[in-house]
């Protein structure tokens, strides 16, 4: 081999050509709830927050009133008042468990051209989206499980098992629309609404017809905050779909091991303690221990000689609870989620044809 070909093979640098191998996605159910969490007139109190944060190993329960269906009002005074106690019960809380961690071995950094830095955080972030993912997957199935089987007034539209099923002529109404179907339902706070791309792609539509345009439709979304989600499956022949809440009915809470709590430090170098992810901004437990061992084939050929290295051990846990207000009887009292679609068919962009006009003659 000449010199100059031993002189320029293999010139490297470092770059952003992956940038997108790993990329965060929209995950508008999860934030509602988060939102709503943090709402002072919303369904959690910081009393209940907090005892959730320290239950594991407990049942965490909370008391709740029923409603009362019984309730008459007479056309007679009455010598004697009939009693009219309210019934009570406890709802229990539960939780699911997500875990995930990576190892860091500091050794292979040594002749590598990608820093310890830089993979720490991409392992991290790795696992983040993905944790996201499926967080923002049991935030859309707490909605759909928890929608309004009752509407009182649906409107002009078709009411399919709970949803809102609007014509795609239909598609420029249908978000002015919620609030009065909400109304009806006796709900009358902030409605967030929780949707996916084709949400999107009608309220970005609806915004072209502004104040100073053809129609002013900016009032089918404007007073609504928007959550957008790519975690929704599309349903059959759906341009659009989604979920209308209303202000304050949403809870989400953490809780952690013990030891977390604690901020345990083990003599032989165990440590837990709680974090605040990055992205999701929500807290998380922690774990990290270190090791020494053979990891020469952590990776093949590059490690080939750490027959007896350190290696860093992280690991992160939290449970989850998604909470939705109460309802002692479903089939008969409005719920404070509607879900509603948009129909595919007959939907087209096509532009409206335009007339030509013939010159007069002279």
């Amino acid at each position: 081999m000449s010199l100059v070909l031993t002189r320029i093979q293999n010139i490297r640098s470092s770059s952003n050509l992956d940038k997108y191998e790993y990329r965060p996605s929209r995950y508008g159910a999860l934030d509602v709830f988060i939102q709503q969490s943090n709402d002072p007139a919303g369904i959690l109190t910081e009393e209940l927050k907090q005892k959730a944060r320290t239950s594991i190993g407990n049942i965490l329960e909370t008391p709740v009133i029923d409603y009362d269906a019984d309730i008459t009002i007479g056309n007679t005074r009455t010598l004697t008042i009939a009693d009219s106690e309210n019934t009570s019960r406890m709802v229990q809380i539960n939780f699911a468990t997500y875990a995930f961690g990576f190892t860091i071995a500091p050794a292979m950094y040594m002749n590598n051209e990608i820093g310890i830095q830089k993979d720490f955080e991409t392992k991290l972030m790795k696992y983040i989206y993905k944790f996201a993912q499926k967080l923002d997957q049991a935030a859309l199935a707490k909605l759909a499980a928890e929608k309004t089987k009752v509407i009182k007034n649906p409107l002009l539209y078709a009411n399919a098992e709970g949803t809102i099923n609007a014509k795609w002529a239909e598609r420029e109404n249908i978000f002015g629309d919620l609030d009065p179907i909400m109304a009806a339902n006796d709900f009358f706070g902030q409605l967030h609404i929780v949707g996916d791309a084709g949400v999107e792609s009608i309220m970005r539509k609806l915004a072209q017809h502004g104040l100073y345009n053809d129609v002013n439709k900016q009032n089918e979304f404007g007073d609504k905050i928007v959550h957008l989600t790519n975690n929704m499956a599309l349903g059959n022949k759906k341009y659009a779909q989604g979920y209308a809440i209303n202000s304050g009915s949403l809870g989400f809470m953490t809780r952690f091991e013990r030891d977390c709590l604690l901020g345990t430090v083990s003599g032989d170098g165990h440590e837990w303690g709680i974090a605040t992810l990055p992205l999701l901004n929500i807290p998380c437990g922690t774990y990290f221990y270190d090791s020494v061992g053979d990891y020469h084939d952590i990776a093949g050929a590059a490690t080939a000689d750490m027959v007896r290295t350190r290696k860093e051990h992280y690991g992160f846990a939290v449970d989850v609870a998604f909470l939705t207000s109460y309802n002692s009887n479903s089939a008969t009292l409005a719920s404070p989620i509607i879900a509603f679609d948009i129909s595919s068919e007959n939907a087209n962009y096509a532009l409206p044809v335009q007339q030509v006009v013939a010159p007069p003659t002279v």
